[in-house]
């Protein structure tokens, strides 16, 4: 499959689609847009496919019409090879942006068209008039952590947090994380910091295990301490034995003078 191009056309060039989705009188006032296009031009191009030796229109008649209102002397077009590969096109990005369509959705919706152009980002891109990264965002949704995967299904975080979410090295770590930010809502910063703090742990874990065991006169290495802090006793623990709490600042305050020395916020 040809890319398409995108292009202007001298507006003698572009034909009106054979079979108009619209009758004549279904297209409403047009002097409206066409004060528009004379003042700013053709904002969205024209979707247009080759057809004996013109270009006829697959999408944006409306524009069409009121440019030549204007005498627009050219107008910008996606230009597809074939009538088909046009009405794809237009089909894909209608379906696209419709509103009800989640982040996994549209995954599953990018995969599908990735597969028929032999995984070509850039021609996904163009199809469905994305940007690459906005494509390959979705994309990693679905080679990542099938529970991070089910809850932004479902609505209970967001792409960022599951982006943060699926960089974990420690699936344990991501699982008791996963949990906790659905329950209490977490941000994207928060997640970050915790993947952070958890990722340096595992790795700190990974490094103590491939280390050769020192000699037995030799002084024990010092135990890592869990890089979770509880906020009154000041012990470190994991993070499967804390709880989540929240506390006005004022009230940290009085806490901080009842509780004195033994405080550690």
């Amino acid at each position: 499959m040809a890319k398409p191009q995108l292009r202007e056309l001298s507006i003698d060039e572009v034909a009106d689609p054979a079979a108009p989705a619209r009758s004549e009188g279904g297209f409403g006032d047009l002097n409206e847009l066409a004060e528009s296009i004379r003042a700013v031009g053709i904002i969205e191009p024209i979707v247009v496919a080759r057809r004996n030796g013109k270009y006829e229109v697959v999408a944006g008649h409306r524009r069409l019409l009121a440019a030549r209102m204007v005498r627009l002397p050219r107008v910008p077009c996606v230009i597809h090879d074939t009538f088909a590969a046009a009405e794809e096109a237009v089909m894909l990005h209608e379906n696209i942006h419709r509103a009800d369509l989640n982040p996994v959705d549209e995954a599953r919706f990018f995969q599908r068209i990735a597969e028929k152009v032999a995984n070509d980002l850039d021609q996904v891109a163009a199809l469905v008039r994305e940007r690459r990264d906005y494509i390959e965002n979705r994309l990693r949704l679905l080679d990542g952590d099938e529970d991070v995967l089910g809850a932004v299904a479902a609505g209970l975080v967001s792409l960022g947090v599951a982006a943060e979410l699926n960089l974990y090295h420690d699936p344990a770590a991501r699982r008791a994380h996963l949990a906790l930010a659905i329950e209490g809502g977490a941000t994207v910063t928060l997640v970050r910091q915790w993947r952070k703090q958890a990722n340096q742990f595992y790795e700190l874990q990974q490094t103590r295990h491939e280390s050769p065991a020192p000699p037995a006169e030799s002084t024990p290495a010092p135990i890592t301490p869990a890089p979770f802090t509880c906020y009154f006793c000041g012990s470190t623990d994991h993070v499967e034995a804390m709880e989540q709490i929240y506390i006005h600042k004022p009230c940290k305050g009085l806490l901080k003078n009842a509780l004195g020395e033994r405080f550690s916020g």
